[in-house]
């Protein structure tokens, strides 16, 4: 019962909250920093065919949200609204910065177009290893595969699932959610000799030819541009599992190829995953790296860690009403303290 009425519960709590002011941004936001995460931004036929779309919005919920950034927040990279925000400069429409994770070639093809022609610009986080050798991502390998699989083969899926602990859900896309999940818990080895081994079953990678990397040279362009372009490590993985020389590694050296690669300070690390510990945060900070940036939600207040901050992040059934609208009550809400987050 309570999941049919949440849709509608949720509706009219956002109109409420938005009609009585307590949630548009002018207020809600003044004298806060907000931080957004996307990260696929894909037209429509290639989001339905990509298998984590809870990471992904569709090209026209992108072009509404950031036309909905535009109306309330000023919108900086994150370094300039950082700087302006930690100066106590309080703008007269609330400092917000869109981020970016993991580097695939959608955000330079789709989301830098849309961000431009509204004229603000982006921060967008690396893996440089990936985008030296246009590398799929481990996540993304994973849930190819196995979507792939559970095509086939659903029980030579449901079977690998099983190895690492997941219980076989009769809905095919959260049992490749919680594999998915699950993965990230295991060892760095043993979560790609997983995914090789998916891979193999299904008879090599399940890439598309759509999807990939963008590339030093559309990288260096995009900073010419104005976005910012920071690190999210060298290889993409959970750092905390890592010894000391690897996580070194990870942290440091992916500054110093991005400085080399784009000839510019590289000021912001994003951790992968928002996996993170008290090691990773002294490698951050001894590495040179401005600011950090983690996958904990919400709004930035005075408390806030350079080195640990928080975002909103936005799927577009975040700003949909039961109907399936696009709202601006729903998303004011969702960008305001009042929401419990992050759901």
């Amino acid at each position: 019962m309570w999941r049919r009425l949440r849709p509608y519960v949720r509706d009219l709590v956002g109109d409420v909250l938005y009609a009585s002011h307590l949630t548009r941004p002018e207020r809600a936001a003044r004298g806060l920093l907000s931080v957004v995460t996307f990260h696929r931004v894909l037209p429509p036929e290639y989001f339905e065919a990509y298998p984590l779309r809870e990471i992904a919005v569709t090209t026209d919920e992108f072009e509404w949200f950031v036309a909905f950034f535009a109306r309330h927040y000023t919108i900086l990279t994150l370094p300039e609204a950082y700087r302006r925000w930690n100066a106590y400069e309080r703008t007269a429409r609330p400092l917000l910065a869109i981020t970016f994770d993991d580097g695939q070639i959608d955000n330079q093809r789709y989301a830098c177009p849309i961000l431009e022609r509204a004229g603000v610009r982006g921060s967008f986080y690396v893996p440089v290893d990936a985008i030296e050798d246009d590398g799929t991502l481990w996540h993304d390998r994973l849930a190819y595969a196995a979507d792939g699989l559970l095509k086939k083969e659903p029980s030579t899926a449901r079977a690998m699932f099983a190895e690492i602990g997941v219980t076989n859900d009769p809905d095919d896309h959260a049992t490749l959610l919680a594999a998915v999940e699950r993965a990230k818990s295991l060892p760095t080895e043993a979560r790609l000799a997983f995914v090789a081994r998916m891979e193999s079953a299904l008879g090599g990678a399940a890439r598309p030819e759509w999807d990939g990397m963008m590339s030093w040279a559309q990288l260096r362009a995009m900073a010419d541009a104005g976005h910012e372009i920071g690190s999210h490590s060298m290889s993409h993985q959970i750092l905390p599992l890592l010894d000391d020389e690897a996580l070194t590694h990870e942290v440091a050296t992916s500054r110093s190829v991005l400085e080399e690669k784009l000839d510019r300070p590289i000021e912001t690390f994003c951790y992968p995953n928002g996996d993170y510990d008290a090691r990773t945060l002294e490698r951050v900070r001894a590495a040179g790296y401005r600011l950090g940036v983690t996958t904990k939600w919400g709004p930035n207040g005075d408390d806030a860690d350079p080195y640990e901050l928080t975002r909103v992040d936005v799927q577009g059934q975040h700003a949909r009403t039961h109907d399936g609208e696009m709202s601006e009550p729903r998303m004011t809400w969702r960008m305001s303290r009042y929401f419990s987050g992050p759901n």
